[in-house]
């Protein structure tokens, strides 16, 4: 087997500029397990995209040809579409029909459309569709004569749309009629639904609470334990474990070969390297394989970076190969990890990402670094996720925190089943690139960045540790005195999560808080209380109000914040300063919706 190459040992990869389809952004679940909950859910008699006031840019688009347009979109809890709703620019305007799909382009609901005047029209379908939280779904209609309205910048640059508990992601497109299955590169076609939510469903955490005990002495299945991982660390003494725990990590992620397993395992922590080892707790395959090997089945050499041909032919993809090759080395039983990079996250289409996700391990991550990469701004890298690349980022909506809970998001997204296995994503504490070594992350953003993840449903965190550039070069920066700067806050916020893990082990519960302001927002239940976890999703100061949709709470206790904000009429309002901001609420007094 050879080595695991690490970050900066990458072969250029065949770069694929690829549109992603903004319905990935959303954070996805599994088949959420539906508690019907008896408490007081909030009356509403819908929620739509878009008001009747709002009139579109060009209200009928000179395209005569037959086209379905539609909306791509996802709720934020439970409940029934009732209607299909779009605007219509003129009288002669012709739709036959309008129809509800999944993301996958099945037909849930469709509905003939009868003549009608100009402007907004609603046509209800026969009975209402029931809808999952957090599920991708589309809207649309067929215009046989085209005609249909648009507005080319409402989704431009990557732009949603929030209204109630409903977002949209995005327009869709198809010649002729069905599925619109092409996204709009930011057009609106202004279709829309009438939505009404019927209350929160709980959630399981992904793979279950007892995902690790299916593998051979393996990771902790207790509520306590949530994997705070450090990458690629020598450690070979009880003082080298001792440094580790005391800034409150418990897993190491590969290790050098010197590096005593066994000591580590005596030590009460756990240990994934990429040789094998009875006391390891799970097998590392490869790092970024589809950077270095591309997607694709084509032979390969057995060779890694620097070393090349990797792939026969040279020039052809073989990071399948690769990963289905490596997984066959680990001894049945035994929990095999796999960390991607950017081939998974920006390059490759979305079918060739997720079988780099689904195929070959139990655990997944993909490392992108959003503070320290110089060129994950660039229009197909982070642009492709956050822009639909079409342009490169700016440094302001590039280099912020909440973009970790973006590739976490993403590449829960890829997962099938969903949910089914657990994603944990990269923090660095370090820089892990020789070039661009004036961008040095800090110790709030690090903080951010992790909460970040774990909002967008991180089951692990793992910190890279080693700074390939700048003046203070070094291979255990934690340890070392390079870390000197952020090692408090990293040790903090592992103190923290350690202490909030039976709690962060608990279920979501989808469809209880949400917020029109720009911040990631996730909800917990446990021992008897609701918890919020929010986070910035802009670097400028923020007020949020986040709405409860039952439950009938009094206040919010800021967690470790030594404050106490009052609930009025369902709702609180509080402020987010800056891009690192990151606040976490126990929801007081009222009751938990009848979910338990």
């Amino acid at each position: 087997m050879p080595a695991v190459v690490s970050p900066r040992q990458r072969r250029n990869p065949r770069r694929h500029v690829i549109t992603v389809a903004a319905a990935t952004m959303a954070m996805v679940c599994a088949s959420c397990v539906s508690t019907s909950p008896s408490g007081d859910v909030a009356n509403h008699a819908g929620t739509t995209l878009w008001s009747d006031e709002v009139v579109p840019a060009v209200p009928a688009d000179p395209d005569t040809g037959s086209a379905a347009v539609g909306t791509e979109f996802s709720p934020a809890s439970r409940g029934e579409i009732s209607a299909a709703r779009f605007y219509q620019g003129s009288e002669d305007m012709k739709v036959d029909s309008a129809t509800l799909w999944t993301s996958q382009g099945t037909a849930l609901a469709t509905v003939s459309v009868p003549e009608g005047p100009a402007g907004w029209r609603e046509v209800p379908f026969d009975k209402p569709v029931q809808v999952k939280a957090n599920e991708d779904y589309v809207i649309s209609y067929n215009a046989p004569h085209g005609g249909y309205p648009t507005d080319s910048h409402t989704f431009a640059s990557g732009r949603t749309v929030t209204s109630g508990w409903l977002t949209a992601r995005g327009g869709a497109y198809a010649r002729g009629s069905g599925f619109p299955n092409r996204p709009s590169a930011g057009v609106n076609y202004f279709v829309d639904v009438l939505f009404r939510p019927t209350g929160p469903t709980l959630r399981p955490i992904d793979g279950g609470t007892g995902y690790y005990g299916a593998f051979r002495n393996s990771l902790p299945t207790g509520e306590d334990f949530f994997p705070i991982g450090v990458w690629f660390t020598n450690t070979q003494t009880a003082a080298d474990v001792a440094a580790d725990r005391a800034m409150g990590l418990n897993t190491y992620v590969e290790l050098t070969e010197p590096s005593n397993v066994a000591l580590i395992a005596d030590s009460g922590m756990f240990a994934i390297p990429s040789h094998g080892d009875p006391r390891a707790a799970g097998r590392l395959t490869a790092d970024e394989a589809d950077m270095w090997a591309g997607a694709g089945d084509a032979a390969w050499t057995g060779r890694g970076p620097p070393d090349s041909p990797i792939c026969v032919p040279a020039e052809a993809g073989c990071g399948y190969t690769v990963m289905s090759t490596l997984r066959r080395t680990v001894p049945p039983g035994v929990m095999v990890y796999a960390n991607y990079g950017k081939g998974v996250t920006f390059w490759e289409p979305r079918d060739a990402a997720a079988q780099f996700v689904n195929d070959f391990q139990n655990v997944v991550s993909a490392d992108n670094y959003w503070f320290t990469d110089p060129s994950i701004c660039h229009a197909d890298e982070g642009g492709a996720l956050l822009a639909n690349g079409e342009r490169p980022l700016s440094d302001p909506e590039c280099r912020l925190a909440a973009n970790y809970g973006v590739t976490t998001r993403y590449v829960r997204s890829l997962v099938q089943p969903r949910a089914a296995l657990p994603v944990w994503n990269f923090v660095e504490v370090g820089h892990p690139f020789t070039e661009g070594t004036d961008r040095v992350v800090t110790g709030p953003q690090i903080r951010a960045a992790v909460w970040s993840s774990i909002i967008n449903g991180a089951r692990g965190i793992v910190y890279f540790n080693h700074n390939f550039g700048g003046p203070c070069r070094s291979y255990n920066v934690l340890r070392d005195a390079c870390g000197d700067a952020v090692r408090g806050d990293v040790t903090s916020v592992n103190a923290q999560i350690r202490r909030l893990a039976p709690m962060l082990n608990s279920p979501f519960v989808d469809g209880l808080a949400r917020s029109d302001a720009p911040i990631d927002l996730a909800a917990k239940l446990f021992d008897g209380s609701f918890y919020l976890l929010a986070g910035s999703k802009r670097a400028e100061d923020t007020d949020a109000v986040v709405t409860l949709s039952c439950g009938g709470a009094t206040s919010v206790e800021v967690v470790d914040e030594n404050r106490t904000i009052p609930v009025s009429d369902g709702a609180f309002r509080d402020d987010f300063a800056d891009g690192n901001a990151v606040h976490l609420y126990r929801v007081r007094g009222g009751d938990t919706c009848g979910l338990g």
